[in-house]
């Protein structure tokens, strides 16, 4: 009977911090990567802030894996804010073709990564929730160490708005 107990109230206690870690994010980014516009969805249970109201770190993270005839869509965008000037912004894109996935694209703040701006548009606080919304424009390029030196001699350009409601990271 103890370990029954015991192996309940850790399963319970697991469920509550998995879930406690996660809100539930909302929005959509919509990209045009080469010519071609694109709105997928926030992936809700990854994309999130932390930090501070005046020095938040934020992480958008959006796919669409929808039977639509449109291949699989994922990418991930995060930067910091302090005083809402965004900073150290990268982003890193999945290729698919076929339903299957063929590569990854990386883009950092530097020009010789893809020069990643990003620019804030309006934020908004309410509670633990952050309202944002926002554009970004780089260039995408291969890497063989995840970003951290990227290709760019068959570069793809890209550029893209963000419109979410992010759930603090606790």
């Amino acid at each position: 009977m103890n370990f029954r107990f015991n192996l309940l109230l850790a399963t319970c206690l697991a469920s509550a911090l998995a879930t406690a870690s996660y809100g539930q994010s909302s929005g959509t980014v919509t990209l045009i990567i080469a010519d071609e516009e694109r709105t997928i969805p926030v992936w809700s249970d990854q994309s999130d802030w932390s930090g501070g109201e005046s020095w938040p770190s934020i992480n958008i993270y959006a796919r669409d894996f929808s039977d639509d005839g449109e291949e699989p869509a994922l990418m991930s965008l995060s930067f910091e804010a302090s005083g809402w000037q965004p900073s150290v912004p990268e982003m890193d894109m999945v290729l698919y073709e076929n339903r299957k996935s063929v590569g990854k694209l990386f883009a950092r703040e530097e020009e010789e990564r893809g020069g990643l701006a990003v620019t804030v548009d309006s934020h908004a606080f309410d509670g633990a929730s952050l309202s944002l919304t926002g554009s970004f424009e780089a260039t995408l390029g291969s890497s063989d160490n995840y970003g951290g030196d990227i290709d760019l001699s068959q570069g793809i350009p890209v550029t893209g708005t963000f419109d979410v409601v992010l759930e603090a990271l606790e």
